[in-house]
């Protein structure tokens, strides 16, 4: 790092707490002010800040990780989500929206009854708000930037990150969610410039983009594995099985199968139904189709340039190499004095980003659906936003202490994904059929990380002799989906179900269409749901072609495969038919949920 480079970090991050300090104001009014900008934002900026939130520091690190080890199709890992994602910008941002819910924990007691609910609400508060936060949080962004700082800087790595963590966490502090969206909006643009000249420095490095291409081994450009691929030892199983574990069971086996998280406080912060589904839209299609690819060519850029003995040891191995940090790697070596510093500042940005929308998301948690809701009911709203403020700080102290025993962001992520994969049937299913009730999530809650804890001593063995491949990935997540649902779904047969007061509130309030309804709708001659679960299936069929075609169509123009530009024109046609489409729904809908609630 030059001084030049020095200046342009130092001048960036100054502008950062400008932007926090400037929207301190606007953060300090109420609760709904601090967590949900006051339910005013505009699609284009929810969804704008959805991308943000959506990619740290650690971000551009995991692909370049999953691209030097496996190759492209890699990421697959978190591609297959978007069919997920895709069914939450139809339907579930609606539910949301509708359910004027602050947090996507106090939909438990606005869907379930008695006291059962509130103790689930409370307990999902600390679980999500706190225990799982932090350790996304750390694992991810923290360690993301620590091994920008071991690549890049000349100081202590460990002393940068607590410097920047308390850095980042004074600024949410201070801006809550009116400044975590302004932020985000203006890091979008420098993150879609950064990554563009990473891109285009790295190739130059490696010689050009066909004598690059030449020097890479050909599997590890393939879109999807080969079904004749061998096994990779790091995958446990043919890659094109691994492959299919993604698009046919992760993206509905998931927390995050109705939206969940931050996307749900930015679906709450929109003005409207409309503003929500055009948000989430947005940001799915340059989410999964188009922002990957310059650091995918970085990726590939490092196999060339980057041997595996300039690449700093994985934290807890002996002499792995970190192939995460090659990313980082190149933006010391290939990039000029000035857009060093610039990058730098990209990655630090991203990470105070994602600091500040994880720990914001969280405290909204910890104060909307644990402190104001048992600790202090009467709590006013200047003592909402300060008990927001300290458990930012709770968050932001958590997830520094999960980053020092973290190396692997990719195993963090895949630990993730399989400790939850039980509980994203029961959040799906609580929209689609009256009869779930408080016990079903419970179990679920409880089962799905347990089972995954216990795979490998339990219900490994039991595969085993049951004559199925233990070791398979799709097997082990429906081993796990099957040990957590089964159990859940069996007793909410036998236990009693909500009662039918509570089930008509959720009902008008959130009006959901389905046969599953039909019971309570008949309760409620009064409200008809005005969404057709045909037209949900058509539209959420139709962009997930639309959203796949346009990543292959980018994919294929890069790589010289074919049907690029075909694949490309038609995919923007079919977005823009379904633009169109969600544009005759109803935007306006307060004076509906007003008459409902």
């Amino acid at each position: 790092m030059t001084t030049f480079d020095w200046i342009v970090l130092g001048g960036y991050l100054a502008l950062l707490v400008g932007i926090g300090s400037w929207q301190r104001k606007r953060a300090s009014g109420s609760a709904e002010d601090f967590f949900a900008s006051g339910r005013r934002l505009p699609w284009y900026l929810a969804g704008t800040s959805m991308i943000a939130a959506s990619f740290a520091s650690d971000t551009p690190l995991f692909v370049s990780g999953l691209v030097r080890e496996h190759g492209i199709w890699r990421n697959w890992l978190w591609w297959g989500n978007a069919i997920s994602l895709i069914l939450t910008v139809f339907f579930f941002s609606r539910l949301w929206r509708r359910s004027r819910v602050l947090t996507e924990v106090e939909i438990t007691e606005v869907r379930y009854g008695g006291r059962s609910a509130a103790v689930l609400r409370g307990f999902k508060a600390v679980y999500w708000g706190l225990l799982f936060n932090a350790f996304a949080t750390g694992a991810w962004s923290v360690t993301g930037l620590r091994k920008v700082f071991q690549s890049t800087l000349e100081m202590d790595p460990t002393a940068a990150i607590i410097a920047c963590s308390l850095i980042a966490c004074a600024y949410s502090v201070l801006s809550g969610y009116w400044g975590v969206v302004a932020t985000d909006c203006f890091q979008f643009v420098l993150a879609i410039f950064g990554s563009l000249a990473c891109a285009y420095y790295a190739v130059s490095a490696a010689g050009g983009w066909d004598a690059m291409l030449a020097q890479i081994p050909a599997a590890k450009l393939n879109f999807v594995p080969s079904m004749t691929q061998d096994s990779d030892p790091a995958v446990d199983n043919p890659m094109f099985t691994w492959f299919l574990s993604f698009v046919l069971v992760q993206w509905w086996a998931w927390k995050n199968t109705d939206g969940g998280g931050v996307l749900v406080q930015r679906m709450a912060s929109c003005k409207n139904e409309r503003h929500a589904v055009w948000a989430t839209l947005w940001y799915q299609v340059f989410h999964t189709a188009v922002r990957g690819w310059p650091w995918i060519v970085v990726a590939l850029a490092s196999i060339v340039i980057v041997p595996d003995s300039a690449l700093p040891v994985k934290v807890g191995t002996a002499n792995a190499p970190d192939h995460e940090a090659a990313y980082a790697v190149i933006i010391r070596t290939v990039l000029p004095a000035g857009l060093r510093g610039l990058l730098v500042a990209w990655f630090l940005a991203e990470f105070m980003s994602s600091i500040n929308s994880q720990t914001n998301w969280g405290s909204s948690l910890l104060v909307n659906d644990f402190y104001k809701r048992f600790l202090n009911p009467a709590a006013t709203p200047a003592r909402q936003v300060l008990a927001g403020r300290f458990a930012t700080v709770v968050v932001m102290a958590g997830a520094m202490t999960t980053a020092f025993w973290t190396g692997d962001i990719a195993q963090s992520f895949e630990l993730v994904l399989t400790g939850t994969a039980g509980i994203g049937v029961v959040v799906a299913l609580r929209w689609l059929w009256w009869r779930v009730n408080v016990w079903t999530e419970a179990i679920a809650l409880v089962l799905s990380p347990l089972a995954t804890v216990f795979y490998a001593p339990v219900l490994k063995p039991i595969l085993s002799v049951l004559g199925l491949p233990p070791d398979d990935r799709m097997v082990k997540l429906i081993a796990i989906v099957l040990v957590s649902v089964l159990p859940a779904l069996a007793v909410t047969l036998l236990s009693a179900p909500d009662r039918d007061e509570t089930l008509c509130a959720f009902y008008r309030r959130v009006r959901p269409p389905g046969p599953g309804w039909r019971r309570i709708a008949a309760l409620c001659p009064e409200v008809t749901s005005d969404l057709s679960l045909w037209r949900i299936l058509a539209l959420w069929l139709g962009c997930v072609a639309a959203v796949y075609g346009l990543m292959y169509g980018v994919y294929a123009l890069l790589f010289a495969r074919a049907f690029g530009f075909a694949a490309t024109a038609l995919s923007l046609v079919l977005l823009a038919v379904i633009v169109r489409e969600t544009g005759k729904d109803r935007g306006d809908d307060e004076a509906a949920i007003a008459k409902t609630m």
